[in-house]
């Protein structure tokens, strides 16, 4: 296909910096590349991310993932960057600045330092997430050209979600691998599991990741089994919150109370009718006093709600024995002979 360029659109026009072609065009997003032309476009305006998104149908998020992917290369620095390095060097742009003794010239610009100057190749292990690794477009550039591995590694990740990745993924993905060391294989099984439960997020997959890790569970099999676990606990507690009639996702101290009741193999049935009696109780969900309800019919064996009413009503009658013998056994009078009165008579009078 031949395509001709037009000029007749090119009435106004704006620079592009070569840097953009040459070092950042392959590393980029299409939508970083969106916000990039929008700052070149309006480079002596103030603009913020609400004004963008509008312009360009963008949400914030994304903005604010672009805008920070750019501030981290050599194209831009910040206006409290700007004002700092004039200060430092004390030259006005429009004011004289003596070479020489005899010699004077005119400068018309001031030579501002990038914001965020080159990191050395090697980066410190960062114990809690990636967030605290700072690394600029062009050194992770940089290390996929010399580590093969990791070049595959985000190919396969962007297979994975369909989507070229944005420089925070970049940066998880980089961190993951080369400083903790972690197994592309794992990595990729992590994050694909992840999508499996709608949790697209290289942060919330990251996180999974670490915690995992930090168990001791280092090989593929101890991963897989950790996936069948969670996924075993994951349903359990969806099926209980719906039962329980729960809207919102259940808390770290809820999923104590669920999976108390999944070891002890307590039928949803039964979780429900608990469910029933606490409402009837209390008038409010309080899963402390279902818990007790459910701990006390799983030591008597209770499966069901037949069960369940058989043993209130043992329990009930046995209760009721109990009282009847605590109020005490009423004298049962003896009914009066017919000769009692004609024997008083004879003890009475007996000394007449």
């Amino acid at each position: 296909m031949k395509l001709s360029v037009l000029t007749n659109g090119w009435g106004m026009m704006f620079g592009v910096p070569t840097d953009v072609v040459d070092k950042y065009l392959k590393l980029s997003t299409p939508s970083q590349l969106k916000v990039l032309l929008y700052l070149l476009r309006h480079q002596c305006s103030e603009i913020d991310t609400v004004q963008i998104s509008k312009a360009l149908s963008m949400n914030e998020e994304l903005i604010e993932e672009a805008l920070l992917f750019w501030e981290q290369t050599e194209l831009f620095s910040s206006a409290n960057e700007y004002e700092k390095t004039i200060k430092n060097t004390n030259i006005k742009a429009d004011a004289p600045r003596k070479i020489n003794d005899d010699t004077s010239q005119t400068s018309s610009a001031v030579k501002i330092e990038p914001l965020f100057k080159e990191q050395p190749a090697a980066v410190a292990v960062v114990q809690r997430s990636s967030s605290e690794v700072t690394l600029t477009p062009i050194e992770i550039a940089s290390e996929l050209k010399r580590n093969s591995g990791m070049m595959e590694l985000f190919r396969m990740a962007e297979q994975l979600i369909g989507e070229p990745l944005t420089h925070m993924q970049q940066r998880s993905l980089l961190w993951q691998y080369q400083y903790l060391q972690i197994p592309s294989d794992i990595i990729l099984t992590i994050m694909s599991y992840c999508r499996s439960m709608d949790k697209n997020s290289m942060q919330y997959s990251e996180k999974l990741l670490y915690s995992w890790w930090n168990k001791g569970l280092c090989t593929m099999q101890q991963i897989n089994d950790a996936i069948v676990k969670d996924q075993e606990s994951r349903s359990y507690h969806g099926i209980v919150a719906r039962t329980i009639d729960m809207q919102k996702p259940p808390t770290p101290k809820q999923r104590e109370f669920f999976d108390s009741w999944q070891s002890l193999n307590i039928p949803t049935d039964l979780i429900r009718y608990a469910y029933e009696k606490t409402i009837e109780q209390t008038d409010k969900r309080s899963l402390p006093y279902m818990n007790k309800i459910l701990t006390d019919w799983a030591k008597s064996g209770y499966k069901t709600r037949e069960e369940v009413d058989m043993g209130d009503k043992l329990t009930q009658n046995s209760n009721n024995i109990k009282n009847k013998k605590s109020s005490g056994k009423k004298k049962t009078e003896i009914p009066e002979s017919p000769m009692a009165d004609a024997y008083r008579s004879l003890i009475y009078n007996i000394d007449e």
